[in-house]
C-alpha cells in the first residue's frame, strides 16, 4: 500500500505509513490532500520560546498531550509532549518534571526515544523528543488483525526488554 503523503510502499493492511506515520486506508487517501485541521485553541502556537511549532495531534496519556511539531533550530520534525497541570497540586507538577528528567537520563539507545529538550510553557512542563513515525504497538496489532506472528511478537518483546534493561541500568526502573 503506497502512502499518499510520502509515497513510501507499505505492507498490505498497514494502518500507518512506516516512513512518515500518515494514516493509511481508503479514507486517508481522500484526506491526504485536505489541509490539516487547526489545532485546538488551548494549544500554544509556539513552545520553548518559539523554537517548536505544534502542527498535528499525535496522542495523549495521563495528563499530557503529544503533538507533531517543527523544530525551528534544527529544521526537523519532533514530538512535543505538553503536560496539563492546571488545577492540580504541586505534587503532580513535580511528578511531570521528574518524568521529563528521567526520560532525559535514558540518553541515546536504539530502543528508546531520545529526549531532545525539556522546559516549561506558561507554567506547564513539556518534553521534546525525536519523532518516531510509524505508529505504536496498538496500531501494529490492529494492522495485523489483533495478533502478531510468533516471530514478530518475540522480536517486539526482545526490543522492549532491551529498552527496560537500559532504563534499569540508569536507575529509572
Amino acid at each position: 500500500m503506497r502512502c499518499p503523503s510520502c509515497g513510501n510502499e507499505n505492507r498490505d493492511g498497514a494502518r500507518f505509513c512506516d516512513s512518515c506515520g500518515t494514516e493509511l486506508g481508503p479514507e486517508a487517501e481522500a484526506t491526504a490532500t485536505r489541509p490539516t485541521e487547526p489545532l485546538p485553541s488551548d494549544v500554544p502556537a509556539e513552545v520553548g520560546e518559539g523554537r517548536y511549532r505544534p502542527r498535528r495531534f499525535l496522542g495523549q496519556g495521563g495528563r499530557k498531550r503529544v503533538y507533531l511539531a517543527d523544530d525551528a533550530a534544527t529544521d526537523r520534525e519532533v514530538a512535543v509532549a505538553l503536560f496539563d497541570t492546571e488545577g492540580v497540586g504541586a505534587a503532580i507538577q513535580a511528578r511531570a518534571r521528574r518524568e521529563a528528567e528521567a526520560m532525559r537520563k535514558l540518553g541515546d539507545h536504539p530502543h528508546v526515544v531520545s529526549v531532545l529538550d525539556t522546559g516549561e510553557e506558561n507554567g506547564n512542563p513539556f518534553i521534546v523528543s525525536e519523532y518516531m513515525p510509524g505508529g505504536d504497538v496498538d496500531g501494529l496489532l490492529a494492522a495485523e488483525g489483533g495478533r502478531l506472528e510468533a516471530e514478530r511478537a518475540v522480536a517486539v518483546a526482545a526490543d522492549v526488554t532491551r529498552a527496560l534493561e537500559h532504563a534499569h541500568a540508569r536507575g529509572i526502573i
